[in-house]
């Protein structure tokens, strides 16, 4: 004899068809209970993942603006530091010319005050030029000079003294003569020549100036005296 009801039993079918709606409306209402909960947790993970997103774009923004402002802070600082350059470089350079102006003036100034000394020092013959003096001037051994001198220059007195002792080791024969000209002599050396004397003229004036006696040509004058050779001592150029 079977357990299993007949499926013509009315009553077991409508006892089926209960339960099997109870178990379809619990299925629906658990479905509907996971629908609403995937809704909600899907809306609050897109609330999540939007306030996530936010937080990092404004992260991200601030970070930017940051990067933005040390750019242009450090564009600002290499600006200044270029400027500061460009005036240390402009300074640098005033200091060099100022440097160089002042290197000229004193250079300025140590050859005026050496022209002034070479000036105002005495004259006098060195041993060099006595020795390129004497070795010009030995072709006219035996011949007589006069050396005519102005009266009140020690200086003069003491340049000529040294012409004259000059002369004398080459072998000239020397005089000296007080100049009897008035008013103001002329500086250096001038020689007046006889018609007769002017080989030796020109050897002495050639001689004076390789040595280095007179810084220019010597001038000279023609004398009426066929035979005078004078050198005038003058006041220093």
């Amino acid at each position: 004899m079977s357990v299993v009801p007949a499926l013509s039993n009315a009553h077991f079918l409508e006892r089926g068809l209960y339960w099997s709606t109870l178990v379809y409306f619990a299925f629906v209402c658990v479905a509907a209970v996971a629908s609403f909960l995937l809704a909600i947790f899907a809306g609050r993970l897109t609330t999540v993942k939007d306030g996530e997103l936010k937080r990092l774009q404004l992260t991200s923004a601030q970070s930017i603006a940051t990067a933005h402002a040390q750019t242009a802070h450090s564009k600002q600082e290499q600006t200044r530091l270029e400027a500061d350059m460009a005036h240390a470089r402009a300074h640098g350079e005033r200091l060099h010319k100022q440097n160089l102006e002042l290197q000229l003036e004193v250079e300025r100034e140590r050859m005026a005050r050496l022209r002034l000394e070479e000036r105002l020092a005495p004259r006098h013959i060195l041993a060099a030029q006595r020795f390129k003096l004497r070795s010009e001037l030995a072709p006219f051994k035996g011949q007589a000079i006069s050396i005519v001198t102005h009266p009140g220059d020690p200086e003069l007195a003491t340049f000529a003294g040294e012409i004259k002792g000059t002369l004398e080791q080459a072998g000239i024969v020397v005089s000296m003569t007080p100049a009897l000209v008035f008013g103001k002599p002329q500086p250096g050396l001038t020689l007046e020549v006889g018609a007769n004397r002017t080989r030796f003229a020109t050897s002495l004036a050639k001689a004076l100036m390789d040595a280095g006696v007179c810084s220019g040509p010597v001038a000279a004058a023609e004398s009426d005296n066929s035979e005078l050779l004078e050198i005038t001592v003058g006041p220093k150029p």
